[in-house]
This record gives structure tokens, C-alpha cells and sequence, in this order.
């Protein structure tokens, strides 16, 4: 008898666990938001190239200041020699001769920081250097429409989890303002994220 009073009784916390999942709360929408920040959340910038990477000595460009910054940070390593550099105008003006560069080659150990990360044109070159989550639930809309195709507006502040040191260093952060932007809007700047309730609880649609 036990044992079968014991089955219904375990399906009735299944329901309720369910039910819960599927409330608007600050617990759920941040447990959602996580979820998709867990896919969607690395905080990465852009390098664009492959390595080794070449850049000609005879003029200054912005991927030489941040290799150069990245070098001293100890995630490349930088040694001069002469190379053929290509270039978008190839085809109209032909091949340059070996010219002076500085190339720069991965250190083996942050190869974990070099990641492949999709852009708008496919996939590119990044080094990551954190994990975005939620910090706090500043607010959400009330849920609108039949329960079968609710939806809510959260709006939420980040936090980086696991931040890299080299990201921290100020050189870093003067060579790539974008992770300076990043870091110091950790806690500050409202993040804005449409949720969709499923029959799992609240998703992120496509995710």
C-alpha cells in the first residue's frame, strides 16, 4: 500500500517542480539568462587573423599595438625577420617583395585564451578572456499572451566569472578599449533579453 500511495505522490512533485519552473521570477529569468549567457555569454575581442601572424615594421597599424600589447601581457611571442605580406591589392598591383616584420607566434601554454568565435562575415579569431553572467535582475515586463506563448523582457546587469589576468592589465585595456568597455560595465550597464516560456520553463527563443 506504501508503495503505491509513493507513485502518485512523486508525480505530484514532478508537477509542482514544473509549475514552479514556469512561474515569472527573478529565480527563473536568472536561471534562463544564465543558460543562454552559458552559450552566448563568452566575453571575447576581435583579432581577426590566424597565427603566425606578420605585420610589416615600415608602418604602424592598430594589430601592431595589439600584438605588441599581447606580447608583453605573455600570450605572444615576437621575433623579427623578413616575410612576403599580402595584401587586399595583390591582384591589381602584383605581390610585394620580402619586406622586415615582426611575427608573432601563439606561446603554447594561453593557447586556451585563442579561440574560434563567430562573426558577421562567419567565423574569425578572438582571444577570450571571461564568462559574462547574470549579476542581478533589475527588472522584467509581466508576462503577455496565452500561457502557450508568453513571453517577458528582462532587463538584467552582468558580471565576468574566471576574467583573465592579462585582460586586468592596462596596456591590454589601452590597446583593445573594448575589453576596457567590457570589464567596466560589469555590474553597471543594463543588458536587455526576450524570454519565451516552453514547456521547460523560460528559454531564450533559438537557443
Amino acid at each position: 500500500m506504501r508503495r503505491l500511495l509513493l507513485i502518485p505522490l512523486i508525480g505530484l512533485v514532478v508537477l509542482i517542480a514544473c509549475n514552479s519552473a514556469r512561474k515569472p521570477s527573478d529565480a527563473n529569468f536568472r536561471a534562463a539568462t544564465n543558460q543562454y549567457l552559458a552559450k552566448h555569454g563568452r566575453a571575447c575581442t576581435l583579432i581577426g587573423t590566424s597565427f603566425p601572424v606578420n605585420v610589416p615594421k615600415a608602418r604602424a597599424s592598430m594589430l601592431a599595438s595589439k600584438l605588441a600589447a599581447l606580447e608583453q601581457a605573455g600570450l605572444v611571442h615576437g621575433a623579427d625577420t623578413t616575410a612576403v605580406v599580402h595584401g587586399m591589392l595583390d591582384a591589381l598591383r602584383g605581390p610585394t617583395p620580402p619586406q622586415p616584420v615582426r611575427r608573432y607566434e601563439l606561446i603554447a601554454d594561453e593557447r586556451r585564451y585563442f579561440q574560434q568565435t563567430p562573426g558577421p562575415l562567419g567565423s574569425t579569431y578572438s582571444f577570450c578572456y571571461g564568462q559574462k553572467a547574470v549579476d542581478s535582475i533589475v527588472r522584467w515586463t509581466q508576462p503577455d499572451g496565452p500561457e502557450s506563448s508568453s513571453q517577458a523582457e528582462v532587463t538584467y546587469t552582468y558580471k565576468i566569472v574566471d576574467l583573465a589576468a592579462w585582460a586586468q592589465r592596462s596596456d591590454v585595456q589601452q590597446a583593445f578599449p573594448d575589453i576596457r568597455a567590457t570589464i567596466s560595465g560589469a555590474s553597471r550597464v543594463n543588458q536587455i533579453v526576450g524570454l519565451q516560456l516552453t514547456n521547460n520553463g523560460w528559454e531564450v527563443p533559438g537557443t
